[in-house]
């Protein structure tokens, strides 16, 4: 029995009327299969365009929480960010930033003695690694953020450029929320 279905498989790969069959069921196969990769990409990109975007942290100023290099998923959209957030935010030279948020709308900030305080409390955050210093002139302390800004910091405190020498900044310049992280290098 073994030999017979043998004998009719070998025939029908020689038969053109089922040789023609199988190319065109291969080739309706291959056509799915590259349908439903599509399909899947069209939703990443989707995705990604809009309710989430990548990035890349350049420098050291949130080290050690991430690297130089680290990419960084963000989730747009979210309008109502907390003390301990990490955010990607625009910057106007077109860079983007990675930075944990200090303080909200209506919070007093206040930078005394290498400590940082957020309405009168000391600000601990264990990621923190350096001295936390005013580094500009410009900005005077206590400040009271306003409506519809946060107050950010690196973790890095010694390296980084934050709110300290930017001021505050605006809601709509965040591009959206840190919620993952991949070290690649």
């Amino acid at each position: 029995m073994e030999i017979e279905s043998i004998k009719q498989k070998v025939l029908e790969d020689v038969d053109p009327v089922v040789k023609k069959k199988k190319a065109k069921e291969r080739r309706k196969q291959r056509l799915i299969v590259i349908m439903q990769f599509l399909l899947v990409f069209v939703v990443i990109i989707g995705l990604f365009h809009f309710f989430m975007g990548i990035s890349t942290v350049d420098g050291g100023s949130m080290y050690p929480t991430l690297h130089d290099k680290n990419i960084v998923i963000y989730e747009r959209h979210n309008s109502e960010y907390k003390a301990g957030d990490i955010v990607a935010l625009d910057m106007p030279n077109g860079d983007v930033y990675v930075k944990r948020v200090i303080a909200v709308a209506g919070d007093t900030v206040n930078i005394d003695r290498e400590k940082i305080y957020v309405n009168g409390e000391e600000v601990t955050t264990p990621q923190a690694v350096g001295k936390t210093e005013a580094k500009s002139d410009k900005i005077t302390y206590p400040l009271t953020v306003e409506d519809k800004q946060v107050f950010v910091l690196g973790d890095n405190r010694e390296v980084s450029r934050d709110s300290r020498e930017i001021g505050t900044v605006k809601i709509k310049n965040i591009k959206g929320k840190i919620r993952w992280s991949i070290g690649i290098f």
